[in-house]
């Protein structure tokens, strides 16, 4: 019955130690369970020396040998924690190394105890004690020649225990020391209660309760200083956690996490700001990136979205598969706005463009002067020697009309030319001239079917300071542009009108008007719509309203039509004065 109660009792330690490991397994754990372990194989071993009426005194004598090994590999048991200390303290590699060489010597002399003690030279034989008042009978073991080997071991156990409460008390990490001082004084209290069993001052069964009472201290100061950490880490993480929330929502980019059914675990706000959505009304449910209704523009693997405020973004989405300790897995969605990124390409784009044609006009424009000038030197030398004749007279002015594009083409040759340094002109009428266009498109109107309209609504003349070549060809440009866009009776309407600054000229017809993305790109070189177009005309007519500080814009809309706004600015030294 005794020797049932003690080995039961053995038993616990190494049940504490299982449960350890089972629930976190770390290196600590690992010489906690390997010391709890040798405790109730020593344990154990005491055990079997009640057993004698039970088992038989040979079985008893195999079963104390082996199980001994508990009391004898204890010594190294204890070392080991020290030995850990030390490791993880010190980076000397002296010191490692007399560390390790600690370790092996402790294992190679328990080995050699142990090795003894299964040899008559350790155990010689047995003595049947019988049973007292307060003790049962047992088996006593008599010890041979060498059992000062054992002694020896006995020694290393106190000296391993007084060297591991040094190290514990240089500990920094209160939580570690308060838990490794509880397992110098618990291993103490076990090692003194055993020598003082094991020579006949107490009762040999008592050192079982005694390890039955620490093995559960040192589970209950275990689990405090895991709890401890654990309380720690969390904190860690929550702040560690706040930071990233934080990164995540002042991020510029669109973000967005679904798990691995698809529900959306997070977003930040820049995403929640493009969608105008909420984000506790799309946390937890699925989520598909075709829900976001983004079509692909005409940048290969970037996507379009005009949002609900009117604005255009271009977005280049990309994902990433995230996975976790535990090997779950999440998507993440980010996009990235390249919007402006884009517009300055294009910049890039339309000035390497102005560049190149105005490079080319500028060639252009010298080689075709050279034999104008000589042709227009010959008709003058023959208008001269010969009677007046009209067409010699026609030919001269329209050669001078050919000179005067040349100079319209040079002016692409000189972007950076400014009206403060170009000559100065005389002022025009805007009404006068506006008269005289309309005139020459009304015949021209009429022949097609279609009509063209002239609304005035200035109550006088309203004088511009711009070369009135320049403002015939913007003009003329934008008119003929209209008429070419409205079908058979179709209508063109010119409306002038002014502010206090500005004279304003608006070209408006009823065509098929242009989508957003043919606007876009409206007086950029070389971008036209039409068959035999060169795509310079109308860059030329931006740069002449802008080189006299006016400014230009062209609103349409598909099937419905184009206008055309040009603001000039009013001549300041010419009062108003009746319509010529």
């Amino acid at each position: 019955m005794e020797f049932i109660l003690l080995l039961t009792a053995s038993l616990i330690p190494l049940f504490i130690s299982t449960a350890i490991l089972f629930y976190y397994n770390s290196i600590l754990t690992r010489a906690l369970s390997m010391y709890l372990v040798t405790v109730s194989f020593w344990q154990a071993d005491i055990s079997f020396l009640y057993a004698e009426p039970l088992l038989g005194a040979h079985t008893v004598d195999i079963l104390f040998r082996l199980f001994r090994v508990g009391t004898i590999f204890v010594m190294p048991a204890v070392y080991y924690f020290a030995y850990l200390l030390v490791k993880e303290a010190s980076q000397n590699k002296n010191v490692q190394k007399m560390n390790r060489f600690g370790l092996i010597f402790c294992l190679i002399v328990s080995i050699f105890v142990y090795a003894v003690n299964l040899t008559d030279l350790g155990i010689a034989g047995y003595a049947h004690i019988n049973a007292e008042k307060f003790s049962p009978s047992y088996m006593l073991p008599l010890y041979g020649k060498l059992n000062w080997t054992f002694k020896i071991d006995v020694i290393f156990v106190f000296v391993n225990s007084i060297y591991l409460l040094i190290i514990t008390l240089w500990l920094k990490n209160v939580r570690s020391r308060k838990f490794h001082l509880t397992l110098v004084l618990s291993s103490l209290l076990i090692f003194i209660n055993g020598v003082l069993s094991g020579f006949f001052v107490i009762p040999l069964y008592f050192s079982s309760l005694n390890t039955i009472f620490i093995a559960m201290i040192l589970f209950i100061g275990f689990f405090q200083m895991q709890s401890s950490q654990m309380k720690k880490m969390n904190r860690t993480l929550e702040r560690q956690t706040g930071l990233l929330q934080s990164i995540m929502q002042i991020n510029p980019h669109y973000l967005l996490v679904q798990d691995r059914e698809n529900r959306i675990v997070e977003v930040n706000d820049a995403f929640c700001s493009l969608f105008l959505i909420s984000k506790k009304d799309i946390l937890g449910k699925e989520f598909s990136f075709k829900q976001l209704e983004m079509p692909e523009s005409e940048y290969a693997g970037i996507h379009h979205l005009k949002d609900e405020r009117g604005e255009t973004h271009l977005i280049r989405w990309e994902n990433r598969i995230l996975h976790d300790y535990y090997g779950d897995y999440y998507t993440i969605y980010f996009g990235v706005d390249v919007t402006e990124e884009k517009q300055n390409e294009q910049l890039l784009i339309a000035s390497e463009k102005y560049k190149v044609l105005g490079d080319m006009a500028a060639s252009v424009a010298h080689e075709i002067r050279n034999p104008l000038t000589t042709i227009r030197g010959y008709f003058q030398l023959s208008h001269e020697k010969a009677p007046k004749s009209p067409l010699q007279s026609i030919v001269i002015e329209e050669i001078d009309r050919i000179n005067e594009v040349l100079k319209e083409l040079l002016l692409l040759s000189k972007p950076q030319a400014q009206v403060g340094t170009a000559k100065i002109s005389d002022p025009i009428g805007i009404i006068h001239e506006s008269k005289n266009l309309h005139l020459l498109f009304e015949a021209m109107a009429n022949k097609q079917n279609k009509e063209i309209i002239l609304e005035n609504r200035l109550p006088s003349e309203r004088w511009i300071r711009m070369d009135q070549m320049h403002f015939k060809q913007v003009f003329i440009n934008i008119v003929k542009n209209a008429l070419e866009a409205v079908g058979e009776k179709g209508k063109v309407k010119i409306i002038l009108d002014s502010n206090q600054s500005f004279a304003r000229v608006r070209i408006i017809d009823n065509g098929n008007g242009m989508t957003k993305e043919r606007l876009a790109k409206i007086g950029q070189p070389y971008f036209t719509s039409k068959d035999k177009g060169t795509g310079i005309g109308l860059t030329i007519c931006f740069k002449l309203i802008k080189d006299n500080n006016g400014e230009i814009s062209v609103k349409s809309k598909l099937n419905h039509g184009t206008a055309v706004t040009f603001l000039l600015p009013r001549d300041k030294g010419t009062g108003s004065l009746s319509h010529p």
